[in-house]
């Protein structure tokens, strides 16, 4: 005869978890990928100030050689191109994509309104996949290839780390609001 097990381990009562993340599912999606999305801008921030504080010339009478590298809008160019495709991403009506019609083979190119949401989609992932290969060209041709650039290649890889972190951000953004809400009611008879 088995005996189930029923005394607790910890002396205090831990939380159900997979009642609170069933229960929470697209608000935990939201809120971590709006802490993503502010770790990604806070570190490519950080680095601008770094790259501010570097231009500074010291006190007179010390002699100062400012670095021939530092941020300018180039490296701001790829984190603003990723931020727009993910609010375009994001700003997709995904129930025209889930749509019973629309899901039949060859009825996409007959109705216009998931025509446009498809386009919308591929505009969306395109400023996404520019902004991180925009980063990547900036980190190997600006910081890496540079050879003035030595001891500064951490402000091209945070404009990477900063387009990782946007991108993972509409991913989860993607996913978590494909979840259907906790007012929404499905009432078919």
């Amino acid at each position: 005869m088995v005996r189930s097990e029923t005394r607790r381990v910890c002396r205090v009562r831990l939380p159900n978890l997979s009642l609170f993340m069933r229960t929470n599912r697209r608000a935990l999606g939201v809120y971590a990928a709006g802490a993503l999305f502010a770790a990604g801008w806070w570190i490519f921030l950080d680095a601008c100030v770094r790259s501010h504080q570097l231009h500074r010339p010291p006190p007179e009478g010390v002699p100062f050689h400012p670095p021939d590298v530092s941020i300018k809008f180039d490296d701001w160019v790829s984190g603003l191109s990723t931020t727009v495709g993910l609010i375009i991403v994001n700003m997709v009506n995904k129930q025209y994509l889930l749509d019973d019609g629309a899901l039949q083979a060859g009825s996409w190119h007959e109705d216009p309104v998931l025509w446009r949401t498809r386009m919308w989609l591929f505009i969306g992932f395109a400023f996404l996949a520019g902004g991180m290969a925009g980063s990547m060209a900036v980190l190997i041709i600006k910081y890496l290839a540079n050879t003035h650039a030595e001891g500064f290649i951490e402000l091209g890889v945070a404009g990477v780390v900063q387009n990782m972190l946007i991108m993972a951000c509409a991913v989860i953004l993607w996913f978590s609001q494909r979840v259907e809400s906790d007012y929404e009611y499905n009432l078919t008879l």
